[in-house]
């Protein structure tokens, strides 16, 4: 009768074959090969239209044209345009600040357009963005005041407008950042054949820096990975899912890595996603990446690190990270644990069934020997 101790030296060292087997016929199996991650399209320029993908524009039919920008201005005669990328500014709590905009009428006919400042944030794919016309700004965009509200420009023909910036007392230091937009109603036809308001606009962006203590930091949360088999039993891939959000006052951009691996770092793949360019203090970005040829090693740990960029101005900014354990169990493994299950419970049943007969064969021999 094989013994417990026996049997459980046997148990591990089948398991520790199929683990020395898995790291080399994994590797044959399938030869690693180098980690991509999808394109992703940039974020818009300061100066392009900020809504995209609207319905089509009636007035680019019988012969109308419409376009037009809002730039900063950026010499001494208003009535020519500037090189400033941004209406960017630093300056203490309660301090004001005069600049000018001008407005640009590139088309061929009339135009009048709402000049107005929002807030910024960042969507859901990260991209700089901005609230609905309707919807009234609560942080740099409330800070900023304009001596109209609406202004019409003859075609071909630009003006220039005041702007005042007046920073509140209490303003929190670090970033702050919003848009002034020019924007314009029209109605067109969209996808369904009904008819829709566009609301078209364009602009600049704002950043304001508020004296103050400043801190740059980025952190990873929510980190979750699922463990995908693949037609080689030895291993498979894992889809990691995370958040990254700017937990300091300073808008930042970074780069982030995700890695798995089995035990003790073994066969680690690594995959390293796009950059993206500017996250705003407060916002957050959910990222997946695909990680291949991952090996099935029972428990592989996940980590994403976060190399951040976009700031020269705050000094060293730590790199951040966060990780992950899943359960990746090997089939092979699996069926070796299954096969091995199966023949320890029929080896017991025949000893059970072996002894039982050997009990009854003495028994048998006595009552033979008895006298008649």
């Amino acid at each position: 009768m094989i013994k417990r101790h026996r049997l459980a030296q046997l148990a591990t060292t089948l398991l520790v074959a199929v683990l020395a087997f898995e790291l080399v016929a994994g590797a044959a199996f399938a030869a690693p090969r180098p980690a991509t991650a999808p394109p992703t399209t940039p974020a818009p320029a300061p100066d392009q239209t900020i809504d995209q993908g609207l319905p089509t524009d009636p007035s680019l039919q019988d012969g109308i044209q419409e376009s037009w920008a809002l730039a900063p201005g950026g010499s001494p005669n208003p009535d020519e345009a500037g090189n400033r990328p941004e209406l960017s500014y630093q300056a203490a709590p309660g301090a004001e600040l005069d600049d000018y905009v001008t407005v640009f009428n590139y088309g061929n006919v009339t135009e009048t357009f709402h000049i107005y400042a929002t807030d910024a944030f960042n969507n859901a794919e990260g991209k700089f963005d901005l609230l609905p016309g309707d919807q009234q700004p609560v942080d740099a965009g409330s800070w900023v005041q304009l001596p109209q509200a609406m202004v019409t420009v003859p075609p071909g023909k630009q003006v220039a407008m005041p702007i005042t910036i007046k920073i509140p007392a209490d303003a929190t230091p670090g970033d702050h950042t919003g848009a002034v937009l020019a924007a314009s109603e029209t109605t067109g036809t969209g996808p369904d054949g009904k008819t829709v308001t566009l609301d078209r606009r364009t602009g600049t962006r704002l950043y304001i820096r508020v004296a103050g203590p400043v801190q740059a930091q980025l952190a990873v949360t929510n980190v979750s990975t699922d463990y995908h088999h693949g037609a080689n039993p030895l291993g498979g891939s894992a889809t990691v899912t995370f958040r990254v959000e700017n937990t300091g006052n300073v808008r930042l951009g970074g780069t982030a890595s995700v890695s798995v691996a089995g035990p003790f770092g073994l066969a680690e793949r690594t995959v390293t996603l796009p950059d993206f360019a500017e996250l705003l203090p407060g916002q957050r970005l959910t990222l997946t990446a695909e990680v291949k040829d991952v090996a099935a090693l029972m428990l592989d740990s996940t980590t994403v690190r976060i190399e951040p960029s976009g700031v020269s101005d705050v000094g060293a900014v730590a790199t951040a990270s966060g990780s992950d354990l899943t359960f990746a169990p090997p089939l092979a493994l699996l069926v070796v644990l299954l096969l091995l299950i199966a023949y320890v419970v029929v080896r017991r049943r025949r000893r059970r069934r072996d002894a039982g007969e050997s009990a009854q064969e003495p028994r048998a021999n006595e009552r033979e020997l008895q006298p008649v």
